[in-house]
């Protein structure tokens, strides 16, 4: 069966239908699959020395009309950006001292013997600034591997859209 869709710009004016109803359904819908991409890249977020990345990733639904409505997944996080896309070798050791998440991750995930966590805090800094580290990719591999769920969802809810405005 071959099916056409239009951008709700292109809907007829309908009295059967009313806009904030459509902008109900598609809120709904983008509430749907922000939130099942939300727990989807929670599950690929490496846990880290505290669990801050994780717990960080947030959902936000953008838009004030169905036809510019977006979805966000993201974290605040300062460090969330190396985690997903990693670092180029070469570049600047990032900070290390105490009181930084390095710091931390060490602490946490290295146990060195007391009083060495500031140096194998710096060992760890200088590594990543010479060699870089790959990136997680845990947002662009959930969004990318639920792609046929969010499309299917979409057409559902145009489906709705398009059965109100019919009668």
């Amino acid at each position: 069966m071959l099916r056409r869709y239009v951008t709700l710009e292109e809907l007829p004016e309908a009295p059967a239908i009313a806009w904030e109803r459509v902008f109900h359904l598609a809120h709904e819908a983008m509430a749907e699959i922000t939130g099942m991409l939300r727990r989807e890249v929670m599950t690929r977020t490496p846990v880290g020395a505290s669990g801050n990345l994780r717990g960080s990733i947030f959902t936000e639904i953008k838009g004030e009309n169905p036809g510019v409505l977006r979805g966000v997944v993201a974290s605040r996080v300062p460090y969330a950006g190396y985690v997903e896309f990693g670092r180029r070798a070469g570049g600047r050791m990032p900070p290390w001292r105490e009181g930084t998440s390095l710091y931390r991750w060490v602490a946490h995930k290295l146990g060195p013997p007391d009083g060495s966590t500031e140096s194998v805090s710096f060992l760890v800094a200088r590594s990543i600034a010479r060699r870089g580290i790959k990136g997680r990719r845990m947002f662009a591999q959930a969004f990318e591997d639920n792609q046929r769920r969010i499309d299917g969802r979409i057409r559902e809810l145009l489906d709705e859209i398009a059965r109100r405005v019919g009668g």
